[in-house]
């Protein structure tokens, strides 16, 4: 007979994967942005490479984030590449129906020593720190060529560029400080569990926060590259620069915009129109590139991290 321990936790991971499932099928295969713009709708592709190319970068993306997460934990906890690329998966699976992505970081810990849990919890947030700063940081510059290129763009303004740019200097700023200041928050009386997380902060040096900047940024560029060779998969006509202008400012965008994982599709095909818009009238292009990236990056990820959730016999001590 199941301890009720194990049955919590069994329980637990039935949830989990059934929500999964759940999610992405309802998106892929009844929801009509899919099913209209997917697989209704006629196309006009161009070489298959393209699309292969984007589907062979999705390893290289998430073993990047695996490789960061992987090198932020080491003064924590050492973990292999192969555990932690599957840990980073199964966030992806509890996260793609979570506010957010904060379901990640509960995904990510169950490998974890159970003392180890809360520190991994705040490593991984100054890993989506690092993400973030590079997103928001390649939005303002994008922001900036856009206005140089397009004074009459109705999408932005120079106040807006200046105040993108001020958040994400004074943001990675207070990124490279982490260590700093959780040092100081910790001489103060605070709940062992806080400190526990904090400690987590600490652990961090400067050099690793600055690696990890670097690693975040090879993932974009890598992210970034799926998205033009989709682009050009279908066809949209719009030229290298005109991409990865578009993909700067969208992604910088969709920040800002609170989601759960499973609705950034809708959320990512009205903004892609509005941006790429102004370069291209393939209307049914740029959605086809935006909700294919979403599956191959997000749904795909998610259902194999079902599968070593499922596998996962029980939390470490």
């Amino acid at each position: 007979m199941k301890s009720p321990r194990k049955t919590l936790i069994f329980l637990v991971k039935a949830i989990v994967i059934a929500a999964s499932y759940g999610f992405i099928a309802y998106r892929i295969f009844i929801d009509e942005s899919f099913e209209n713009i997917l697989f209704l709708k006629p196309f006009e592709h161009n070489n298959v490479l393209f699309l292969l190319s984007a589907i062979l970068l999705m390893p290289a993306n998430w073993l990047l984030e695996a490789t960061k997460w992987r090198y932020m934990l080491k003064s924590t906890e050492r973990i292999p590449l192969i555990k932690a690329f599957w840990s980073v998966l199964a966030g992806i699976s509890i996260a793609i129906f979570t506010p957010n992505r904060t379901g990640e970081y509960i995904g990510r810990i169950w490998i974890l020593q159970q003392r180890n849990r809360l520190s991994g919890i705040t490593i991984t947030m100054a890993g989506s720190f690092a993400q973030s700063g590079i997103t928001f940081f390649v939005g303002a510059l994008c922001g900036w060529i856009w206005l140089t290129e397009s004074p009459e763009s109705e999408i932005t303004n120079w106040q807006q560029v200046c105040i993108a740019t001020i958040v994400t200097l004074l943001g990675l700023l207070f990124y490279l400080m982490l260590p700093q200041i959780s040092d100081m928050l910790l001489r103060f009386k605070l709940h062992k569990y806080i400190r526990k997380a904090l400690l987590g902060f600490k652990q961090l040096t400067v050099n690793v926060l600055f690696k990890t900047l670097l690693l975040s940024a090879a993932r974009y560029l890598v992210f970034a590259t799926q998205f033009v060779l989709l682009l050009h998969y279908f066809a949209t006509g719009l030229t290298i620069g005109e991409s990865l202008l578009g993909i700067g400012l969208l992604y910088a965008a969709m920040l800002v915009i609170p989601s759960i994982t499973i609705a950034e599709p809708g959320i990512r095909g009205s903004l892609s129109l509005l941006i790429f818009g102004f370069f291209s009238t393939n209307s049914a292009g740029i959605l086809g590139a935006s909700l294919l990236l979403w599956i191959i990056n997000l749904a795909v990820p998610a259902i194999m991290g079902t599968f070593h959730l499922a596998t996962v016999k029980t939390l470490k001590p």
